[in-house]
């Protein structure tokens, strides 16, 4: 509307003057920014961010090498089956298909080597894209074939492919940086390649979390139907991840490309996932946990805050083309967080909680293969190859069963001193394991026979034998491994008999084992104090551990197999397992004392003089 004529000619002025900050406003918001700008400076230098730019191929090179120089320390020494390293140098391409209609492409390159598939940065406006990343592939034999396939990144339709190749790794050895044309009409890629042989267990031991992935993975594929009917979670249906992963946390955020791909992020115990549906493209991100080798803090677009997850050299990308590193290094940028310091450190602690569940394992396996070998080592003159990663732990004494895990579960009397304990009912000439097993029904029993071990106090044998199991989850027989450790004081009054079960082809068998002590004190020459202790050691978490530990608490102790069993079968009672066991092992020490008085007689009267008289004695 037009001013009235009349009015005063600086009211337009004031009201434009009113639009327009004042001289204390513009003061006060410069000297917030210098605040802000001076804040950021303190932080960064008080959290300098570690530089990785200088370490370079040579380093990824040495770090690699010295990783297969370790690997024999695993179980199996280097006299083992053998895997190998497939390492691959995606270093640049050039005269690709101009996918664009500027006459560039955004090229990306998918490598697929026997069932894994890494993915590398992408390059965007580029004919000639040069890329210089590392991919490392884990396979048990040669020959495999690596196929190398280009694609065009678009923001909104499916990627198109540029062209790919197939080159088989036939032996062992490098091949020098070698251009491969592609199967269309334009384009070369350059690539080179390494083969490396190491131990069959050391291909996992170069990442710790592989080897835990494939066991996990292998002892589900054993184990059958999951005992666990629930609706499949977004982890199951999107990313097609094993039954037994579940969702910890999922946050509202968006992938950085081209622009924002707003999605939503799962983070579970072994993997950072990421889903995007925007114009009908799908976007999947799939991150193992074992793969990331830094997550920082950083911006998009100067306000929104980010995080960028860094994966470590030879990893490649996972699901999408990441984003390239000067180092080397891939990584990924989210960003779009309602709260992305919360954010932050749930990832952290994500990870951290990875590691030390790895390193759990990795001692774990370290202790397992030592009692394995200590168990199944014969008394000969023939010298047996300790495993490397076991040797640090057999210049002192080890325990034999994890005593955190015991729960007190029988303390009685039992008619024998710890002396007859040992020789009527556990040493080699007895036969009671055998008779109570048989009378259980289970079949191939196998005992070895006692042993020293340097690694424990006392002795130690190896217990095999096929089960049986009542469960509709397990087979009718299941085999079962006892190791058993045993000492006897000098004096002989005092007998701790402990044992360590695994079942191998049941549900969840592999995820823990079941620790034992049975604690025998001579309390006159006819009886003794019984004191028993079990307990449920998990060797890495599974869904069911509440479940089975209670079950091996409250409901069992003399197999494994019962174990299992009773956690889907809760009505078969603890105690009454104890004292079938009791009673068993009673009536044979019952059958077994007048053979040993006889013995004890014929003994006496063979070392009587023969010239003696009965008066004379």
């Amino acid at each position: 509307m037009a001013p009235q004529a009349g009015a005063p000619p600086g009211s337009a002025a004031a009201a434009l003057g009113f639009l327009l900050p004042t001289c204390w406003e513009i003061e006060v918001t410069c000297a917030a920014a210098m605040i802000l700008v001076a804040l950021y400076a303190a932080y960064e230098l008080l959290n300098p961010r570690p530089s990785r730019a200088a370490s370079g191929a040579g380093d990824a090179d040495g770090l690699l090498a010295g990783e297969l120089d370790g690997a024999d320390k695993y179980k199996g020494g280097a006299g083992g089956p053998s895997a190998y390293v497939v390492k691959l140098e995606l270093l640049a391409a050039k005269n690709l298909i101009a996918a664009n209609l500027n006459g560039t492409s955004d090229p990306y390159a998918l490598i697929t080597c026997g069932g894994e598939k890494r993915f590398s940065s992408m390059v965007p406006g580029s004919r000639n894209p040069m890329w210089g990343e590392e991919f490392n592939f884990f396979v048990d034999s040669l020959p495999v074939k690596i196929n190398v396939t280009i694609y065009d990144w678009d923001i909104v339709w499916k990627s198109t492919v540029l062209g790919s190749v197939t080159v088989p790794v036939e032996s062992e050895g490098q091949s020098g940086p070698v251009w491969y044309t592609l199967d269309s009409t334009s384009g070369q890629v350059c690539l080179h390649i390494k083969a490396i042989k190491v131990h069959e267990s050391s291909s996992r031991a170069l990442n710790n979390s592989a080897e835990a992935d494939a066991r996990r993975r292998i002892s589900l594929d054993k184990q059958g139907p999951t005992v666990v009917h629930q609706k499949p979670g977004h982890l199951q249906t999107i990313f097609g991840l094993p039954p037994d992963e579940v969702v910890d946390h999922s946050y509202s955020c968006a992938l950085e490309r081209s622009f924002l791909y707003h999605g939503r992020m799962y983070v579970s115990s072994w993997h950072i996932c990421f889903h995007s549906n925007v114009f009908s493209k799908q976007i999947k991100v799939v991150l193992p946990l074992r793969d990331i080798d830094e997550i920082r803090r950083s911006q998009h677009a100067v306000i929104n805050p980010a995080i960028t997850i860094f994966l470590r050299m030879g990893a490649g990308g996972h699901g999408v083309p990441p984003l390239g590193c000067p180092d080397g290094r891939v990584r990924y940028k989210f960003a779009s967080f309602w709260n992305r310091n919360h954010t932050f450190r749930a990832l952290q602690r994500a990870v951290n909680n990875f590691q030390t569940m790895i390193e759990a394992e990795k001692q774990e396996r370290a202790q397992s293969a030592l009692r394995a070998h200590s168990s199944s080592r014969k008394s000969s003159k023939k010298e047996t190859n300790v495993p490397e990663d076991c040797a640090a732990l057999t210049g002192k004494l080890q325990p034999f069963v994890k005593e955190e895990v015991l729960v007190p579960v029988f303390n009685g009397t039992f008619p024998c001193t710890a002396e007859q304990f040992d020789s009527i009912l556990l040493s080699d000439d007895s036969s009671f394991i055998t008779e109570y097993r048989t009378d259980r029904k289970d079949t191939d029993i196998n005992l070895g026979q006692w042993h020293h071990a340097d690694e424990y106090d006392g002795q130690v044998r190896e217990l095999n034998c096929k089960s049986i199991c009542k469960s509709p989850m397990c087979p009718p027989y299941s085999a079962m491994t006892e190791w058993q450790h045993m000492v006897l004081s000098a004096d002989k009054t005092d007998l701790v008999f402990e044992t360590v079960q695994q079942v191998h082809d049941v549900p969840f068998g592999s995820f823990f084992e079941i620790h034992c002590r049975w604690s025998v004190k001579t309390i006159d020459s006819s009886s003794c104090s019984l004191n028993i202790s079990a307990g449920a050691h998990f060797k890495k978490w599974c869904i069911m551990q509440s479940k089975i530990k209670s079950g091996a608490v409250d409901e069992t102790f003399a197999d494994l197999l019962v174990v299992v069993h009773r956690v889907y079968d809760p009505d078969v009672a603890y105690k009454k397992e104890v004292r079938e066991m009791l009673e068993f092992a009673e009536s044979y020490m019952q059958k077994a004392k007048p053979a040993n008085e006889d013995n004890s007689a014929l003994t006496e009267q063979g070392s009587m003089a023969p010239d003696s008289t009965p008066g004379d004695q």
